[in-house]
């Protein structure tokens, strides 16, 4: 493999899990509108290019700042377009089963969203958890699957087309800003830390031409590393800021409760 173009892995299996998301969005939320239809459309194609693009075959044990682009996309990109792509109306028809909205309620506890949404990168990046998961299919297949899966749990509080169970915009901006101290705190650990988060990446068993030659130019696992520290701490929180300023223009976009109050009265 001699150049980026011959890195795209169009065999992936990602494919079939795309399809049936696609399969069960089509059917639930059929009448789902233009734009929610193409929000779930981005957040399926960043889905499949995590995998298929160069991004995955360099992510699959060569460069460890590739893997962490790639699981911040799974992570927070693609749940966040899953999560816009709701429908309110259908959305609110499948939460008011007492079951679902049993777990409704409880992913609208922050506490939840937030230790499953930051805990899951900490947890993968233990490092013979790191290692093991890049080293084996199966484990990473678990690995990327709670990462959507935490992913959603993570934005519901804050984007959930059921008004229930978000948190008002204050208390939104105070979670998304927790979860960008945890993101910060792990962005640090691993940007200044001398041990190797991901010693499958500091010692691969092979080595691709694309990678030798960023090594031949003065990469090294140490640099890698800390590339990656810097990508899980700066793009997460700069997502984070966007969302609280989505968050101030819905408060700031809401009618006045006191004046239906008056009327009422």
């Amino acid at each position: 493999m001699n150049t980026l173009a011959e890195l795209w892995r169009f065999d992936s299996p990602v494919w079939l899990p795309a399809a049936m998301l696609l399969l069960g969005y089509s059917v639930v939320f059929r009448r789902a509108s233009l734009p929610r239809f193409l929000a779930f459309g981005l957040g399926l194609g960043l889905l499949v290019l995590a995998f298929i693009s160069p991004l995955g075959a360099l992510a699959d044990g060569y460069l460890f700042s590739a893997h962490m682009v790639q699981h911040l996309v799974l992570l927070l990109l693609v749940p966040l377009s899953f999560m816009l792509a709701l429908p309110p109306r259908e959305t609110e028809q499948l939460f008011a089963r007492p079951l679902a909205n049993r777990v409704g309620k409880i992913m609208a506890f922050p506490v939840v969203g937030c230790l499953l949404g930051v805990g899951a990168m900490w947890f993968w990046h233990v490092p013979s958890l790191c290692s093991a998961s890049t080293e084996n299919a199966a484990i990473g297949a678990v690995r990327d699957t709670s990462f959507v899966a935490a992913g959603l749990a993570f934005w519901w509080p804050v984007f959930s087309p059921v008004a229930r169970y978000r948190l008002e915009p204050l208390s939104g901006i105070t979670y998304l800003f927790t979860s960008c101290l945890g993101c910060t705190l792990l962005g640090i650990y691993i940007t200044f830390t001398t041990v190797s988060v991901c010693p499958a990446f500091a010692n691969p068993q092979e080595r691709i031409d694309v990678v030798t030659q960023l090594y031949d130019a003065g990469l090294t696992p140490s640099v890698d590393q800390h590339l990656g520290g810097l990508l899980m701490w700066i793009p997460p929180c700069t997502l984070y800021v966007l969302a609280s300023v989505a968050l101030l223009f819905r408060w700031y976009g809401e009618p006045p409760a006191s004046s239906e109050t008056t009327e009422a009265n």
